[in-house]
């Protein structure tokens, strides 16, 4: 029987819950023509919100195209993915492709190619030097082509934190604000899995994407709509398992969605009938062990200023920079704890909570918890 949890890809409709009001808002951006930029930790369920809202709007005078800038470490990779993505969504036949290609980057003139087979595929090579040239041209392409269509487009773009690994990245970013904040016909939601960079890009004044549109945070998933959930999944492939347990299942991984779904599918898989405290702990472990490797290797990385500060929070210390709490984890000075803090976060291993440090991964969390002497 097929699991009816969903963790490591995008989650699809029967396993998506709760984001109501997130879905809402951003099909209303989409559809409003207000940029987006969705900002929350790692695993939060990004991707598979804005692919559910692009399932939602997506019609034949609104298109939503997508791009992913993992792997991506140029300008030129950037607006290459950028031109084939924006003129394969836009068309439908092989000959259109061509047409569209060659009328709007006259100045750049591509290279097309065609692979023949079930499906015919085609790609387009830009030259490199006519890239860095004439980049406007490339940026304006998909309102070239919205406005020719009678359409508008929604253009999703996923880590796009990557641009701060491009050369001269601050260069970049002023290029393309100063082209996309004039597209009338064209809409981007922007988003990523560090969120430490996505909010240095879009929250300090001194950045090109300062304001560039409405930031959206992704809050935690109720306890209750975890509940809800989890009970009703298991009900749908005839087991069974608790209100009681299911809470046990979102809080002992904070309610963190990717989580969630793992240790409730690994609850589901060892039960037979019903779901018990015994198969829920096997399963905790299970969780735990699964990600143990990566969790020593972070653990191994760490300095003992570190590794102490961890010590803290664990163990839910507020004030991290009190005399009392540095000499109790031998923090050394309060500069230390600053030093540590800033380390940490820009490991993506803790954030700040309403004023609070906390582990971003729960996993690590209840891990460390069990694996390191406090």
């Amino acid at each position: 029987m097929q699991t009816p949890f969903n963790f490591g890809r995008t989650v699809k409709s029967e396993c998506f819950t709760n984001r109501e009001q997130e879905i809402k808002k951003l099909a209303s951006n989409f559809q409003n023509k207000i940029n987006t930029t969705i900002i929350s930790p790692r695993r939060w369920g990004k991707s598979s919100l804005v692919e559910k809202v692009a399932g939602q709007v997506k019609s034949k005078t609104l298109r939503v195209i997508t791009i992913d800038l993992f792997g991506m470490r140029t300008e030129e990779e950037f607006y290459n993915a950028l031109a084939n993505a924006v003129i394969k969504s836009t068309s439908t036949k092989t000959e259109e492709w061509l047409e569209l290609g060659k009328k709007f980057l006259k100045t750049i003139t591509p290279k097309f190619t065609l692979e023949m087979g079930e499906k015919q595929n085609m790609s387009m090579e830009l030259d490199l030097d006519a890239i860095k040239k004439y980049y406007r041209e490339l940026l304006d392409l998909p309102e070239k082509i919205a406005k020719e269509k009678n359409i508008e487009i929604v253009i999703c773009i996923d880590e796009f934190q990557n641009i701060s690994t491009f050369n001269d990245h601050i260069a970049v970013q002023k290029r393309l604000r100063s082209v996309w904040q004039h597209h009338e016909h064209v809409t981007y939601c922007l988003y990523g899995s560090k969120q430490h960079m996505m909010m240095d890009l879009f929250n300090k004044q001194s950045n090109p994407f300062y304001r560039f549109g409405e930031l959206m945070y992704l809050p935690k998933i109720a306890e209750a709509k975890w509940v809800s959930y989890i009970t009703k999944q298991f009900s749908k492939t005839k087991k069974e398992i608790s209100s009681e347990l299911a809470l046990k299942i979102a809080q002992a991984v904070k309610c963190h969605p990717y989580y969630v779904q793992q240790l409730a599918h690994l609850t589901w898989i060892n039960t037979d009938k019903k779901a018990t405290e015994a198969i829920l702990k096997q399963s905790t472990q299970e969780l735990l062990e699964q990600n143990a490797i990566l969790y020593f290797k972070e653990t191994e990385e760490l300095n003992n200023t570190e590794l102490n500060l961890l010590k803290a929070i664990v163990k839910n210390e507020k004030q991290l920079s009190s005399k009392e709490t540095i000499q109790k984890y031998k923090l050394g000075t309060s500069a230390n704890v600053i030093k540590a803090k800033n380390t940490l976060i820009q490991k993506e291993i803790i954030d700040i909570s309403q004023g609070n440090a906390e582990f971003i991964d729960p996993a690590y969390e209840l891990w460390f918890m069990n694996n390191i002497t406090l």
